[in-house]
């Protein structure tokens, strides 16, 4: 029996290597329904086209908008929270006295009248995530988009994001607050602050962030940084 030559093993090596090649690079391009959990072939979209399952109609992805824009939705929005928690959200009047509080200043008041359950669930909600959530965002567009470089961190800063997604309350508080007011305008002299208007705007920012599926983004950093 003869033995292999070297050239036969080099095209041996070869093929394998190609088929492993066109492996990784079919499995690349395969998506799954996060709902039913259907297999589809992606094909390129267009600006502002998504692409839906055929089973149950959930959306798969989308022609994500450029790094740079939600780069600067990110920090305006980072610039917008800054504000709503340095100002008083109300402020409320009541026989000449008059009462103002920030967020931070509410969740502090929880404590303070034996309600830290509470003040732990508005610090969660309406503070530490949504800022972790932003800072995380602004750390992988900027790699990628100002520094053009893959995000270091970036399988656990996706990760983070999408579980903390799940607890980001902002447009809640909003409402909640909305609600209170209109109950107390018949009682009391309710003013609005610069805070409110800064928790409404950065809430339709949030929503229109949190828009952007983490399995979107981790396909757009794969597609700019290879």
């Amino acid at each position: 029996m003869s033995q292999p030559s070297s050239q036969d093993s080099f095209l041996t090596e070869l093929d394998q290597s190609r088929s492993n090649s066109s492996r990784d690079v079919s499995q690349r391009n395969l998506c799954c329904c996060e709902e039913c959990d259907a297999i589809y072939q992606k094909v390129k979209l267009g600006r502002g086209e998504r692409a839906y399952c055929c089973c149950c109609g959930a959306e798969l992805y989308r022609q994500v908008k450029s790094f740079n824009t939600l780069l600067a939705l990110v920090i305006t929005a980072l610039i917008i929270f800054i504000v709503a928690n340095s100002f008083p959200i109300v402020s409320v009047e009541l026989n000449g006295n008059v009462s103002q509080t920030t967020l931070l200043g509410a969740a502090l008041m929880m404590f303070h009248i034996d309600r830290a359950f509470v003040g732990v669930l508005i610090l969660i909600t309406t503070f530490i995530v949504p800022l972790t959530d932003l800072l995380l965002l602004a750390y992988i567009f900027a790699s990628v988009s100002v520094f053009k470089t893959r995000p270091k961190y970036l399988i656990p800063a996706l990760r983070i994001i999408y579980v903390f997604r799940t607890w980001g309350m902002v447009e809640v508080f909003l409402i909640g607050v909305l609600v209170t007011l209109v109950k107390l305008v018949g009682m009391v002299v309710v003013i609005p602050g610069i805070a409110l208007w800064a928790f409404a705007i950065l809430s339709l920012l949030l929503v229109y962030i949190a828009s952007v599926k983490v399995q979107d983004i981790w396909d757009e950093v794969d597609r700019c940084q290879p």
